[in-house]
C-alpha cells in the first residue's frame, strides 16, 4: 500500500510541479526572442507523458491494500513521505524564487519588461551557483526519489537522466556568463554549490 501512496504522490508533484512551471511562463519569466527547436519542443512533451507513465509503472498490479483515500491513507504514510513532500515544497520555493529573480532582470519596479538583455542575477541561490533553478530542478526529483522511499531503482534512473540534462545545461549557462561578463562572481558555481 504505501508504494501506491509514494506514487500517488509523486504524480501530484508532478502535477503541482507542471501547473507551476506554466504559471512561471505565463507570468514570471521572460523570455528572449530565441525560439526551441521543434525536435526538443517534442522531446519535451514525450518526455512528461513517459515521466507519468514510468510513476504509474511502479503501482501494484494486483490491486490489493493499493487504496489512497480515507483511513488508510494515514495507515500508509511514512516518514519518506514527509520527508519528500518537505523537500518538494522546498525545492519548489526556491526554483520559483530563482525564476523570479531572473525574470526581474528585465523588468522595471512596476513590474513592466523592458528589455530582453542578459545580466547577472544574485540572490538566493545565485549566490552559490550560475544555475540555482536547475539545481532546484534536481532537488525536486530528487525528493521524489525519496517519496518513493529512496530504493525505487526506476525513479534513480530518472533522477540520473535529470542531474546529466540539468548539469550540461547549467555548465553551458556558467560558461555563456563567465564569457559575457568580466565582472562575473569567480566564486559561484555551475551547478552543485562549492563542486561543479
Amino acid at each position: 500500500g504505501e508504494l501506491a501512496l509514494s506514487a500517488f504522490l509523486v504524480l501530484v508533484f508532478l502535477w503541482l510541479h507542471s501547473l507551476r512551471r506554466l504559471f512561471e511562463c505565463f507570468y514570471i519569466s521572460v523570455f528572449s526572442n530565441a525560439v526551441i527547436h521543434l525536435v526538443q519542443y517534442c522531446f519535451g512533451l514525450v518526455y512528461y507523458v513517459l515521466v507519468g507513465l514510468t510513476v504509474l509503472s511502479q503501482v501494484p498490479l494486483d490491486g490489493r491494500n493499493v487504496y489512497v483515500i480515507g483511513k488508510n491513507l494515514l495507515m500508509q504514510a511514512r516518514w519518506f513521505h514527509i520527508l519528500g513532500m518537505m523537500m518538494f515544497f522546498w525545492s519548489s520555493a526556491h526554483q520559483y524564487k530563482c525564476h523570479v529573480i531572473l525574470g526581474n532582470l528585465r523588468k522595471n519596479k512596476a513590474g513592466v519588461v523592458i528589455h530582453c538583455n542578459h545580466r547577472i542575477p544574485f540572490g538566493d541561490w545565485f549566490e552559490y551557483v550560475s544555475s540555482p533553478n536547475y539545481l532546484a530542478e534536481l532537488m525536486i526529483y530528487i525528493s521524489m526519489a525519496v517519496t518513493f522511499g529512496f530504493h525505487n531503482l526506476t525513479w534513480w534512473l530518472v533522477v540520473t537522466y535529470v542531474f546529466f540534462s540539468q548539469a550540461l545545461s547549467a555548465f553551458l549557462s556558467h560558461k555563456f556568463y563567465k564569457s559575457k561578463f568580466v565582472s562575473y562572481p569567480k566564486h559561484r558555481k555551475a551547478f552543485l554549490p562549492f563542486l561543479f
